[in-house]
């Protein structure tokens, strides 16, 4: 038996099925669409690659450090040699240890009242070395005083970030302790605390990472050792480098 023959446009005796045929113009298109589609998809799988990549945050070098701070803060006789050493520092240079230092511990900045130490603090707060979060030493108190051991428990271990939270990258954020020894002695439910010194002492024996705690203070080497006693002086010995301004530094509060 013959096979029938299929005309196009007609309808098939055996499947009754109807034989499509594409003109040229219609196949162009189906072509120029396909090819649309794979472009966008294409854009969109590099899009989501893009995402799951991790951000490389851009180093700065000490002396551009300190040149963006020079546009912000006003760097004289008075303090530029300490801007310089944290600019050294906070940018994980190695000359910061030739000046007889320690990259691996934090800052402990001395001074008298006014003199800047906040405030150069204040702009570091986020640096491709460590960023961290300023606590005041007297908030920290307050809220011992109000919430009891879990404060101490709170500021002695390390801070997580979340996620895409910082600039640089950072999932742990470090603290600067600001104006140690401004803070009362604390008490709860009538048990007295030296707060701060629980807190450097818990932060030392967790092992955390020196370069994650700062400090700024008023207060003089013997001040520290007598508000705090030798046990806590010896462990900021340890943890700290200790900078300190010139006494002849002034008040920059006008």
């Amino acid at each position: 038996m013959a096979k029938p023959e299929t005309v196009a446009g007609q309808l098939c005796p055996l499947c009754r099925e109807k034989t499509l045929e594409m003109t040229e113009e219609e196949t162009e298109e189906a072509l120029r669409a396909a090819r649309e589609q794979k472009h966008y998809l294409l854009r969109k799988i590099s899009y989501l690659q893009a995402l799951n990549e991790p951000i490389e945050p851009k180093k700065y070098t000490a002396e551009q450090i300190k040149d963006f701070l020079s546009k912000v803060i006003t760097i004289d006789s008075f303090n530029e040699s300490i801007v310089w050493l944290m600019c050294l520092y906070f940018s994980g240079d190695e000359r910061f240890e030739m000046e007889g230092y320690d990259l691996r511990k934090g800052l402990c900045l001395f001074g008298g009242v006014g003199v800047g130490k906040t405030t150069l603090m204040e702009n570091f707060f986020q640096n491709q070395r460590q960023s961290f979060v300023i606590k005041m030493c007297r908030a920290i108190e307050d809220k011992f005083s109000q919430d009891g051991d879990i404060v101490l428990k709170e500021y002695g271990i390390q801070r997580a970030c979340s996620i895409n939270g910082d600039p640089y990258g950072h999932q742990i954020l470090g603290y600067c302790f600001d104006d140690l020894g401004t803070e009362p002695p604390s008490k709860y439910y009538g048990k007295n605390t030296d707060v701060m010194a629980e807190v450097i002492l818990n932060r030392y024996d967790n092992r955390i990472p020196y370069d994650q705690t700062h400090i700024t203070t008023n207060l003089s080497t013997d001040e520290i050792i007598n508000r705090y006693g030798s046990r806590v002086a010896d462990r900021m010995q340890q943890m700290f480098n200790m900078i300190a301004f010139n006494s002849n530094a002034k008040s920059r509060r006008h």
